[in-house]
Order: C-alpha cells, then sequence, then structure tokens
C-alpha cells in the first residue's frame, strides 16, 4: 500500500537521523512549476493528521486515492505551492496535532473542500476489482492551473495492445512523497525525508490489468529514472499528456519494486468521476 505520508513522525524521524544533502533512491525531479495542477491534500484520520498527493481535473475537482481519505475528519485542505508551507494543526484545536475533529472551518493560506470516496472502495489491495479513487470537491473553484486532461476510455488498454510494446512506454508520476536517504552519521540504513516538495519522475511500463496499471520504480534503469513513494498515493500518472491513473500501492518498504496505480480509463472509474466531473 502507498500509504499517506504521517506528517510530523515522517518529518521527525529524518531529523533524527541527521539526513544529509544527497538525491532520493527513487530518483526524479524536483517540479518547480512543471505541474501546478498537482496539489497536496492534508487531512486528519484517527491516527492523527496525514497527506497525500492529487491532482486537478476540473476548477473545483481534486482527484485523489480513495485509500488516502478512510476515516477522514473534518475538512480536507488542498495545496498547489511547489514547496508546501507547513500544515496548520486543526481549526477547533490548534494545538493537538493529533485531533480527531480535523479542519472544520476555512484555514488560511489553504483551499478546503469535502471528501468522497469510490462507493465500491473496500480496503483491499489488489490488481482488479481496486476502485481505489476519490475527490475532494472544493468549497470554491480554484483557478491557479489548467486542469488534467483525462485519457480517452480504455486508452491503457490499447496502449498496452500497440505493436510498440508496452516495457518501452515510460510514464511522468507526480507528488509530494518521501524519499530516502543514507544518513549521514550512525548506521547507515536509509532514512525517509519529508520536505513537502512536488517532484516528477519517469517510470517503465510493466503491464495493464482491468482496473490496475503496473509501473517498474528502478532508479538505475536506463529507459526512465525512478518511482513513487509513501506519500505519493493519490498523485496523477500522465502519458503524453493524458492523465491515465492514480498513485494506489507498492510493495517495497523502500520504493525499489513497482508500483500499482488505479487506471482512471476505465468505465468504474468513468462512472464514479461522472458524479463529480464531466467526462467524455
Amino acid at each position: 500500500m502507498r500509504r499517506p505520508v504521517l506528517v510530523i513522525a515522517f518529518a521527525s524521524l529524518a531529523m533524527a537521523l541527521g539526513v544529509g544533502a544527497s538525491h532520493a533512491i527513487t530518483g526524479g525531479q524536483v517540479d518547480g512549476n512543471a505541474h501546478p495542477n498537482v496539489a497536496m491534500i492534508v487531512f486528519y484520520q484517527p491516527q492523527g493528521r496525514s497527506r497525500c498527493s492529487a491532482v486537478l481535473v476540473s476548477p473545483t475537482v481534486l482527484v485523489t486515492a480513495a485509500h488516502c481519505l478512510d476515516g477522514v475528519r473534518g475538512k480536507v485542505i488542498a495545496t498547489f505551492e511547489p514547496v508546501a508551507p507547513a500544515s496548520p494543526a486543526a481549526a477547533d484545536d490548534p494545538g493537538d496535532a493529533t485531533s480527531n475533529t480535523g479542519y472544520i472551518a476555512p484555514v488560511p493560506g489553504w483551499l478546503t473542500g469535502t471528501a468522497h470516496q469510490h462507493p465500491l472502495w473496500h480496503g483491499t489491495f489488489q490488481l482488479n476489482d481496486l476502485h481505489d479513487v476519490a475527490v475532494v470537491v472544493l468549497d470554491a473553484p480554484y483557478g491557479g492551473a489548467t486542469p488534467a486532461l483525462l485519457a480517452p476510455r480504455n486508452y491503457l488498454a490499447e496502449l498496452a495492445n500497440g505493436n510498440g510494446g508496452f516495457n518501452k512506454q515510460t510514464f511522468t508520476l507526480v507528488g509530494y512523497g518521501i524519499f530516502f536517504e543514507k544518513p549521514t552519521e550512525g548506521p547507515q540504513r536509509p532514512a525517509p525525508v519529508s520536505d513537502r516538495t512536488r517532484r516528477f519522475v519517469d517510470a517503465v511500463g510493466q503491464n495493464v490489468s482491468s482496473e490496475t496499471l503496473k509501473l517498474a520504480e528502478n532508479p538505475n534503469d536506463s529507459r526512465a529514472d525512478g518511482g513513487s513513494c509513501f506519500g505519493d498515493s493519490g498523485g496523477p500518472v500522465f502519458h503524453n499528456g493524458y492523465l491515465v491513473a492514480d498513485n494506489s500501492f507498492g510493495v517495497s518498504p523502500f520504493c525499489r519494486s513497482f508500483g500499482g496505480y488505479y487506471r482512471l480509463d476505465t468505465d468504474d472509474a468513468r462512472s464514479f468521476l461522472d458524479d463529480y466531473v464531466a467526462v467524455p
């Protein structure tokens, strides 16, 4: 599972281990303004304050992963800043970083919205019958970026059936997830770093199931430069300018194997999204 980042826990761990400056094992580059329609969302769940990534598909709708929003309390807040500001505490208790009530009022400097999960999401990560998609409906339109363009229906299936070979296709992943670095001192076990910075990376295709796109996460692959990691959940997957999937799950604790991404070009995805945004 590509878990949401529990913000305080990961940040504290990275600082405690004395992480130095070097590049992430999953590769990728700082995004800057390359993908201004990708946002970081922050929310409260029973275990505390967490975050995921999301993408704008209309002025009022963000698409993310359903698993991100399990048990969300109150409002979801969002920012499109390339380096996200520190997220505030819950509006009802500014001093409590583990509030279970969440954001119940507008938060200065952030957009607010309401979460809606796919009604068939069941909490199980699998290649078929995944349903790992959700939306955050913003309380006011956001006009600072052009919404992402959803791929035509069955786009990935047709791509996989083409003559070019699916393992020669590269996909662009964008998100605010963690990366891993070796500490400057002490045990050399890679440590997670959470710096709230939007990044993008190219990953190589593996295969497609009825609901899932599988991509390699290998920074040493000459055809691409890495994959996604924790906190990138819900972030977009682009191919040739189209939004084709959202970030769902991974199988490696250090994000080095492969990732599973919920397809947004299927009838299942479109039947859900159609309730919130006009989709082709």
